[in-house]
Formats: C-alpha cells, sequence, structure tokens
C-alpha cells in the first residue's frame, strides 16, 4: 500500500480523570496523553499495519519529545517532524463528563504547530502517497491555513486522495467564530469527507448544501455518536449502524474510525467504491471506532486488527 499522509496538530491532551480533596479544596487530576486529530489518525493507521506518515510540527520541549517518541511507538513514520526552537508544543485539556462525552480546553495560541509554513512541507514528505490527510485545526488563522492549502495542492500534484476530516473546534478560532468560507473552499478539495452530524447541520445552515459537496467529493460519511453512520455519495445514500459498546472515553473515537477508513480505502480505491465495499468499509471503521470509545485515551485507546476482528467480528461479515 501507499503511505498515508496526516497533517497537523500533534498534542498532548491532559484528560481528566478524577479529583482530590486537599486543604479545603477539589482539584482536577490529570494525565497526559499524546493526542491531536490528524496524529490521532496517523497513530490509528500505524496500529493497525498501516503505511503511516506524520507531517507537522511540536516545541523542543519535554512535550514535544514526549509526543515524537509515542508516535514512533505506534508505528508512525516521524522523519518529517518539525521541532521549533521557541514555540512551546499545543497543550489540551479535556473534560469528561459522566456518558464518556468530552469537552476542551487548548492551550494553543502562537504554539508550535501553526507557526508551520509552506517552506516546510518537503518534497520527500509527498513523495509516493495514497492517502493525505488533514483536519479544519489547521484553518484557523490565515497563515497555518495557507500552508494547509499548500499541502493540499503538494498532495493533489502526487495524484493522492485528499481526505478532509471537518472536526471542528469552535474555541480555537478567534472569538470562537469559525469561517465557515475557509471551511467549505477546503471541503471542495476533499476527494473523502468525514464529519458529525452536528457539523453537517452547522455547514448546510451556512449555504452550503450536501449535494454541493459531491460536485467534488467522491463520498461522504457522517457519524453521529453512537448513533447511524449516514454514506452518501453521488449515486447512493446508505445507514450503518455501528456497534453498541460501554462507552469510556470518546477522545479518539472518530480519529480511530477515520484511520480505519483511510486504511480500507488506501487498499481498495475510490473507483472500487460500491454499496457492497462501502458497507464493508464503514462497518470496519466503526469497529475501530468502537473499541476506542471502549478504552480511555488518545492513542493508547486505538486497536490493532486482532482488536477489531475481536470486537466485531469483522472477518466474518
Amino acid at each position: 500500500m501507499k503511505p498515508i499522509l496526516c497533517f497537523g496538530e500533534l498534542l498532548i491532551d491532559f484528560l481528566n480523570f478524577h479529583t482530590a480533596e486537599e486543604g479545603g479544596f477539589t482539584l482536577p487530576e490529570f494525565r497526559q496523553y499524546p493526542g491531536g486529530a490528524p496524529a490521532n489518525v496517523a497513530a490509528a493507521v500505524g496500529r493497525l499495519s498501516g503505511p503511516a506518515r506524520f507531517l507537522g510540527q511540536v516545541g523542543d520541549d519535554r512535550f514535544g519529545h514526549f509526543l515524537i517518541a509515542a508516535m514512533q511507538q505506534m508505528d508512525v513514520d516521524m522523519q518529517f517532524i518539525h521541532i521549533h526552537p521557541q514555540a512551546h508544543t499545543p497543550l489540551a485539556y479535556v473534560f469528561l463528563d459522566d456518558s464518556g462525552d468530552r469537552s476542551f480546553e487548548f492551550l494553543r495560541k502562537h504554539s508550535a504547530d501553526v507557526l508551520m509554513t509552506e517552506a516546510q512541507l518537503t518534497e520527500e514528505a509527498f513523495d509516493q502517497i495514497g492517502i493525505f490527510h488533514f483536519c479544519s485545526n489547521t484553518l484557523t488563522d490565515p497563515n497555518i491555513a495557507a500552508t494547509t492549502l499548500a499541502a493540499v495542492k503538494k498532495a493533489r500534484q502526487q495524484q493522492a486522495i485528499i481526505s478532509f476530516d471537518v472536526n471542528l473546534r469552535h474555541n480555537l478560532w478567534p472569538d470562537t467564530t469559525v469561517n465557515a468560507e475557509v471551511i467549505i473552499d477546503m471541503l471542495k478539495w476533499a476527494d473523502v469527507i468525514k464529519v458529525s452530524k452536528e457539523e453537517a447541520d452547522w455547514i448546510v445552515a451556512q449555504g452550503f448544501p450536501l449535494e454541493q459537496w459531491l460536485q467534488t467529493a467522491t463520498a461522504v460519511w457522517v457519524t453521529d455518536g453512537g448513533g447511524d453512520i449516514e454514506v452518501i455519495t453521488q449515486s447512493l445514500q446508505t445507514k450503518i449502524t455501528p456497534p453498541a459498546v460501554k462507552v469510556v472515553d470518546t477522545t479518539a473515537g472518530g480519529d480511530a474510525f477515520s484511520g480505519g477508513l483511510l486504511m480500507a480505502l488506501n487498499q481498495l480505491g475510490l473507483d472500487q467504491l460500491d454499496e457492497q465495499s462501502i458497507s464493508q468499509v464503514t462497518r470496519f471503521a466503526a469497529a475501530c471506532g468502537g473499541v476506542a470509545v471502549s478504552r480511555a485515551g488518545a492513542l493508547p485507546s486505538l486497536p490493532q486488527m486482532e482488536d477489531v476482528k475481536d470486537f466485531w467480528q469483522f472477518g466474518d461479515r
């Protein structure tokens, strides 16, 4: 298989597990995990023994070096990572509610990931890639958005499949106001789109109906937490029910789904998509996501191939 190149943020997720009582205070306790949406997808591919590459930037600090080692442990090719000499590695604090759903607080202003430039997009990183994957978190200011567009264009020159997981985090945008025009422009570059139902509804409300997505995209996957997954192409629209699971932590669920999806599409190719193959790749991706949400953390929750088969007997369906 050709390499799958994931571009964007690699960060620390400080996951809030418990609280401690001390001196009359109730103090949240956090555990440090590797994270970042595109990094999670690369790790998900590597964990499934797929050919994963990551392109991004971290700080020259303990967090950055920890993250590089963690990604290497997940069998991700990290030779294209950049280390900024002054900027800090981005940090995210993840709070879980009683159902395992999450909310985020980010420390990302002027962090290393958003300071990447087009000059750092080396030709070697894009050499022979089969899929290029990115998210909207590298569209939050004009400089990193320009770098992202340049990366997409380089991937297109390699005739790679362009995969866009919208993955909106409103609190990463200036004044928590997402630039809808930037999101819509990037949707027009994508061959494969993964979006939550909430995100899809928001984009449609901005004046970009779903039928316009399919003027350029081959397929759109619309997820809805534990609800049905809707897959839409120019010729069909189908719904697939994911497996029921006991949710522990949803942090990497969507990224595990994306990693499984890209792994399957990298083997199959977009030109081979029909109703049967769409069902197969979506069930596989859903099983990957199901395993991930049944465990804590981002990278540590990602499944190996045997986990997926055991989890939903994917090989027998």
